[in-house]
């Protein structure tokens, strides 16, 4: 049975494992909604010989969803009060590490023995949250890994980038990572729904059907048979109003139930650019120049999925080209933005040339630019541009994913070309309320010139049945005309 007291800095432990003394009534305050991550996360945590890491941006549910790993720990246990003893989770934020003369070394390697003693009852769990704060946390793990030490190992870390470095350095083959994003439109739908603040039977079943319709088309039809049954879903709500909200709340949980907007404009400021620049890339890259980083950035901000490059880039901002390309591979390792390139018929992304930018959570620009939801539903054009943005997103989400990229020749362009390896769905976003038939066509047009076996277009509002049914017989491949909400809860 598990000893806490025979680790050093026994006095750090205890707050952070509850469920030693009072069993699993100690996690009862968690959300009962779990992260899309979770099933996946959760059987590998049982089964799975290799250590497994969550890593992503900051204040997305990371040590939520190890505790919650916790909860079903026990909540599946035969015995579990034997089960509370052999599970170990601790924070590698925590300030007793800094205390003057305190053993790192000792501490950690005291954390595995006990934890391998107890693992003589059954598996031992050691969870450490925020692991990117321990010194040379890598070598100890690929230490521990290589022993055959009895204990599986799950990490968490806010800063991608030195999760994924240090793992192609030491950890190659030890370890799993899931990364884990801001909430999508589905996840902030049933989170809230669950939380009562989305009511509403009759939305809520078509919400449910649209996610069961998702995880079984995404997965198991061809292109054609996609777009046919997605229509179906055309002609339903629009939940437009919930779109609007989620494209100014965005996907970090912690956000939403703030008392005022000032408070969740400096919160997402705060913890998604200041923190993110002069914390974790400092502590991931040693970088030297946090201020002009924060510049670039800002920068991007001004125009999301706007079609640029380098060069245009270097001039528009005012700085130097090798800065630039030296910048953007450290903002996308920490998920504050990502770059899609043209498409290509030989599935490799071209490295070169033109690119478009999207942000990872727009509510992050909302903050920076001090929007409210009133002021950024009134514009037409920006709307426009968020609704590309979050399908961009959401589009990176798809299994079996191969390449994502845009099209464009001239004046004609598709705004997303999907392969997933069996089939190619080309997307085309048209923010309003009843898009041009000739529009619509066209898409569908370049969709079958590009080698596609269907046509998505995503909407505003739901199209009349009888517009649809035009479309449908006039386009050159199989089409589906759908609402953006309806499209999002597919993800």
């Amino acid at each position: 049975m598990f000893d806490a007291t025979a680790y050093p800095a026994h006095d750090l432990l205890v707050p952070y494992n509850l469920w030693w003394s009072v069993g699993r009534e100690a996690l009862d305050e968690l959300p009962p909604f779990r992260r899309d991550v979770f099933d996946e996360l959760y059987a590998d945590v049982t089964s799975l010989p290799q250590m497994l890491s969550v890593t992503g941006p900051r204040r997305v549910g990371k040590s939520t969803l190890l505790q919650q790993c916790i909860q079903q720990l026990l909540a599946d246990a035969e015995d579990p009060e034997a089960q509370a003893q052999r599970i170990v989770y601790f924070s590698m934020q925590d300030p007793g590490l800094e205390l003057p003369g305190f053993d790192l070394d000792r501490f950690f390697n005291s954390l595995v023995k006990v934890a391998a003693e107890a693992a003589k009852e059954g598996p031992a769990y050691l969870f450490l949250d925020e692991i990117q704060r321990f010194p040379r946390w890598e070598l100890y793990l690929k230490k521990f890994y290589d022993l055959k030490t009895p204990v599986r190992f799950v990490v968490s870390g806010s800063a991608s980038a030195p999760i994924f470095r240090k793992s192609r350095e030491s950890l190659l083959g030890r370890i799993k990572d899931f990364p884990v994003l801001p909430f999508s439109f589905r996840e902030w739908y049933f989170s809230r729904a669950r939380a009562g603040q989305i009511r509403g039977a009759a939305a809520t079943e078509l919400s449910r059907r649209l996610n069961a319709f998702g995880r079984q088309m995404r997965l198991e039809t061809s292109a054609a048979d996609f777009a046919s049954n997605l229509d179906q879903f055309g002609h339903g709500p629009a939940h437009l109003e919930l779109v609007e909200i989620f494209l100014f709340e965005g996907g970090f949980p912690e956000v939403w139930n703030l008392p005022t907007l000032l408070a969740k404009q400096d919160y997402l400021y705060q913890n998604q650019v200041e923190r993110v620049i002069f914390e974790d890339l400092l502590l991931a890259a040693e970088f030297r120049k946090p201020e002009m980083l924060r510049r670039f950035y800002l920068g991007l901000l001004s125009d999301p999925g706007r079609e640029s490059n380098l060069s245009q880039v270097s001039k528009d901002l005012g700085m130097v080209r090798s800065t630039i390309d030296s910048y953007f591979p450290l903002l996308e390792a920490t998920d504050l933005v990502w770059r899609l390139h043209k498409h290509t018929s030989t599935k490799a992304t071209p490295k070169a040339g033109n690119f478009k930018t999207y942000l990872i959570d727009l509510a992050v620009r909302n903050a920076v630019m001090k929007l409210d939801q009133a002021h950024l539903v009134a514009d037409a054009t920006l709307m426009g541009a968020y609704a590309e943005n979050v399908v961009a997103n959401h589009l990176r989400r798809w299994p079996g994913l191969v390449e994502l990229g845009y099209w464009r020749r001239n004046n004609d362009e598709i705004d997303f070309i999907v392969d997933l390896g069996h089939s190619r769905i080309a997307v085309e976003v048209k923010y309003r309320n009843e898009p041009q038939a000739k529009d619509v066509l066209k898409a569908a047009r370049l969709a079958g010139e590009l080698g596609c076996e269907a046509c998505v277009v995503v909407c505003k509002s739901p199209l009349a049945t009888e517009a649809i049914e035009r479309l449908k017989s006039s386009a050159a491949v199989p089409l589906a005309v759908v609402p953006l909400a309806a499209f999002l809860m597919l993800f």
